[in-house]
C-alpha cells in the first residue's frame, strides 16, 4: 500500500509493508523514499514488523505508532448537519485542516484541493453547525437562515472492496463538543446507503482512538511508524 503524495510533511507520504517477502520490500520501499527525497513514513504491521531492523540498520527510527481501525457502515437516522462539500466548501476544510493539525495552507490543499470536490470515488463531508459561529463570515444558512460554519470534516476514498479515512479533525476551539462522533457517525449513515455495509477503515493515533472506539470502531491492528530522524524533526 502507498499513499504518496510529494507532500513537504512526512505523514503525507506513506508507504506499507505488510506481508511476503518483508525483508524485500522494506529494502525496495526504503530505496524508492531515498531516492525520491520527499519525507515520509514506512509502515510496518502484521509480518511487515519483522522488516524493522533492515530500516534500523540504515539509521531510521520509530517515531510511534498508529491504530488500524475499522467501522462497519450501517444505516442511522440522518444527520441535519451532514453535508458532502462542494468544491466552494474546500476553501473551509483547508483552513480547518490548517489550524487543526497546524499545517501550512499549502499542505492542507494537498488533501482538501478544489479538485476533490469533482474526482470519482472520492468525498469530503463535514457537520455544520450555527452555534456560537460569532461574526464568521459563511455563505451558508441552516433552516432558520442563521449563519452555519463547518464545524470537522473528513476526506472519504472509495479503496475496492472498503471505505478509507482520512485527516478527521474538528475546528480549533470546537473540540470535545461531540462534532467528530457525529461526524464518523454520519459518514457510516452515509456510505452504507451509498455503498450498503462495507468497512471504512482509518488510522488512528492511540490517544484519540477511543473517540473511534465510542463511535462504533473496533482495532483492526496496531502499526508502527518508521521515518528518518531529519525527516522527523523537520516537521
Amino acid at each position: 500500500m502507498d499513499r504518496y503524495h510529494r507532500g513537504p510533511r512526512p505523514d503525507y507520504n506513506l508507504a506499507l509493508v505488510h506481508g511476503g517477502d518483508v525483508t524485500a520490500h522494506a529494502d525496495h520501499v526504503y530505496e524508492t523514499l531515498t531516492e525520491a527525497g520527499h519525507p515520509s513514513i514506512v509502515l510496518l504491521a502484521g509480518d511487515g514488523l519483522g522488516a524493522a531492523q533492515v530500516l534500523a540498520d540504515r539509521g531510521w527510527v520509530c517515531a510511534g505508532s498508529l491504530d488500524l481501525t475499522y467501522l462497519v457502515a450501517h444505516d442511522a437516522p440522518v444527520d441535519p448537519g451532514f453535508r458532502v462539500l462542494g468544491e466552494a466548501d474546500m476553501l473551509h476544510a483547508r483552513e480547518l485542516a490548517a489550524a487543526t493539525f497546524g499545517i501550512a495552507p499549502g499542505t492542507a490543499a494537498v488533501a482538501y484541493a478544489d479538485v476533490v470536490a469533482r474526482t470519482s470515488g472520492v468525498e469530503v463531508i463535514g457537520i455544520f453547525d450555527d452555534e456560537d459561529v460569532g461574526d464568521r463570515d459563511s455563505d451558508d444558512e441552516d433552516a432558520d437562515g442563521r449563519a452555519a460554519a463547518l464545524q470537522p470534516c473528513t476526506l472519504l476514498v472509495d479503496s475496492g472492496p472498503i471505505r478509507t479515512v482520512w485527516s478527521l479533525g474538528t475546528r480549533t476551539g470546537r473540540q470535545r463538543r461531540g462534532y467528530a462522533n457525529r461526524l464518523i457517525r454520519a459518514g457510516a449513515a452515509h456510505t452504507h446507503a451509498q455503498r450498503g455495509p462495507v468497512a471504512m477503515c482509518g488510522l488512528t493515533r492511540p490517544r484519540v482512538t477511543p473517540l473511534y472506539l465510542a463511535a462504533g470502531a473496533r482495532v483492526a491492528e496496531t502499526w508502527q511508524m518508521w521515518s528518518r530522524p531529519r525527516w522527523l524533526l523537520g516537521n
